[in-house]
């Protein structure tokens, strides 16, 4: 069994990655400003758009803004 030292190391790359494509994809946002959901796009907005298609919410919200 490996160490918890190692492990940690072992996934420090695989984190920095993905920092890095949430970086990416908030940048691509600040560049493109407001539009539509777009077929294709990687932008943090799109991405959370198509999974709020995809995944409805099932719980019913308490309130409202």
């Amino acid at each position: 069994m490996k160490k918890t030292g190692l492990l940690i190391d072992n996934q420090k790359p695989d984190r920095l990655r993905i920092f890095k494509m949430m970086e990416a994809s908030c940048e691509l946002a600040i560049q493109k400003g407001r539009h539509e959901l777009e077929k294709g796009c990687n932008c943090i907005a799109c991405v959370n758009k198509r999974k709020r298609i995809l995944y409805p919410s099932e719980q019913k919200w308490k309130f409202r803004l």
